[in-house]
């Protein structure tokens, strides 16, 4: 595929609820996405209160200076350094002064070299909340309109060209919703729109709704991909499988895309450079050789084999419902070797595909050859440590209450109940459903035979 046929600006957007990046892992990122093909860093974390809750008053000096040295670093490799704000909590659409410290804030920026902003109203209200604003507004599309116009019009006297994206404060949809399609209707084309899919987080991402929030808005929809974030409701979920169902032709009625990532940005890094593989050539794009390769990448070549034996089992997000399928496809086998066939022989090999995955946990928890993605993933791998533990106590008691050796059986049993609740205290989603499934079975067996 050629270098035009492939999404015009390919970002990624610190974009999440919860702790920011720290200026040294931004700057790491800044030069990963560069070397992965991606165009633009887009800087929004939801937790610096200058961005949002104290949108009007100016960086500090420690900060500003930090984003002196992130904007250096962006425009050196060639990217574009995208300043995000996020007024929409406080604004007075109806103050001109509230609109002259949003763009003297952004100025500040173009001072600096910017020429990529961005105008955030999602996350708020959907109606207008002071009494000015209703006086003089329609409704919340209208004041967002007018104050973005208002934006858009002083950004083109400053010289150089700029660029802005809009994200509305209905963001997901069909794209004919009464709020986003005034909005469209009544800014420039010049001006994008972001937009998640029909959902915030969306399972598909296609070409037809692309093209029919084209119709509708008037704008070709800017992609705001919330994957592989997990701030949230999806805290307890680790966000390292592939990007998947985003169509091929996507790209070509699509203003751009940007993947938000998670707070967790070594992590990030594996799911994010599937989506560079997608973003590079969308037609070619193989979600599990993307998925292979990035592993290996991030996790380094000693330890990629134990890292995806791991990464198989955390792969539960909505863009994948496949709960651990290896450890599935073993359980299934097992039953049927268990009942039709040799019991020793079933015993045996899930005794040993516990006693690998307590091995594979350990590996990653001591001697990572890449410490900050083991710190980061701690959590998760310790959760599959403890389902390792779980696993070998339900075998073992299989293997000896099968066996007529009641007192074994009764010391696993408890030491069962007492790993399970141990897992159980541990918040982060691992295997799905998949573990807790096979020992609910056995414990529904043990309970029948009493």
């Amino acid at each position: 595929m050629s270098k035009l046929a492939c999404f015009a600006v390919r970002g990624v957007i610190e974009g999440f609820y919860g702790t920011p990046w720290t200026h040294a892992e931004r700057l790491d990122m800044i030069d990963f996405l560069h070397r992965h093909d991606y165009n633009a860093y887009f800087y929004s974390p939801k937790d610096d209160v200058y961005l949002r809750e104290r949108w009007m008053e100016p960086h500090p000096e420690a900060a500003m200076r930090q984003l002196d040295e992130l904007i250096a670093s962006a425009l050196g490799r060639g990217m574009q350094f995208v300043y995000c704000l996020s007024p929409g909590l406080s604004m007075e659409y109806a103050s001109p002064a509230h609109t002259e410290l949003l763009l003297k804030k952004y100025r500040t920026m173009y001072d600096k070299g910017v020429r990529y902003f961005s105008l955030l109203f999602d996350d708020i209200p959907m109606h207008l909340l002071h009494g000015r604003d209703v006086a003089q507004f329609a409704h919340l599309a209208d004041a967002h309109v007018q104050t973005t116009r208002r934006v858009w019009e002083s950004m083109q006297e400053w010289g150089e060209p700029v660029k802005l994206v809009v994200c509305p404060t209905q963001y997901n949809g069909i794209g004919k919703e009464p709020y986003i399609q005034h909005l469209g209707r009544h800014l420039p084309e010049e001006i994008d729109l972001f937009w998640t899919g029909r959902f915030v987080c969306s399972p598909y991402l296609t070409d037809g709704d692309a093209v029919r929030f084209g119709e509708y808005t008037g704008h070709k929809p800017f992609y705001w991909d919330n994957y592989p974030v997990n701030d949230l409701a999806m805290a307890s979920e680790l966000h390292i499988g592939p990007l998947r169902h985003r169509d091929p032709d996507l790209w070509q009625h699509a203003a751009g895309y940007v993947a938000n990532a998670m707070s967790l940005p070594e992590c990030s890094k594996i799911p994010l450079m599937t989506t560079a593989a997608y973003l590079r050539d969308p037609q070619g794009y193989d979600p599990d050789a993307a998925w292979k390769q990035a592993v290996e990448e991030v996790a380094g070549k000693d330890d990629a084999e134990a890292f995806f034996t791991f990464a198989d089992n955390v792969q539960s997000s909505f863009l994948c419902e496949g709960e651990s399928p290896r450890l599935l496809e073993a359980f299934l086998a097992f039953r049927f070797q268990f009942l039709q066939g040799d019991r020793n022989k079933a015993v045996s090999e899930l005794t040993l595909l516990f006693r690998e995955m307590e091995q594979t946990a350990h590996q990653l928890l001591g001697g990572m050859s890449n410490l900050k993605l083991a710190e980061e993933a701690r959590p998760w791998i310790e959760k599959y440590r403890h389902w390792a533990k779980v696993g070998q106590s339900a075998v073992a008691l299989i293997d000896h209450g099968t066996s007529g050796k009641i007192p074994q059986a009764a010391y696993h049993l408890l030491r069962l109940k007492q790993w399970i609740k141990r897992t159980e205290r541990l918040p982060q989603k691992v295997c799905g459903q998949v573990m807790q499934l096979f020992v609910d079975a056995i414990l529904q067996e043990v309970r029948k035979s009493n």
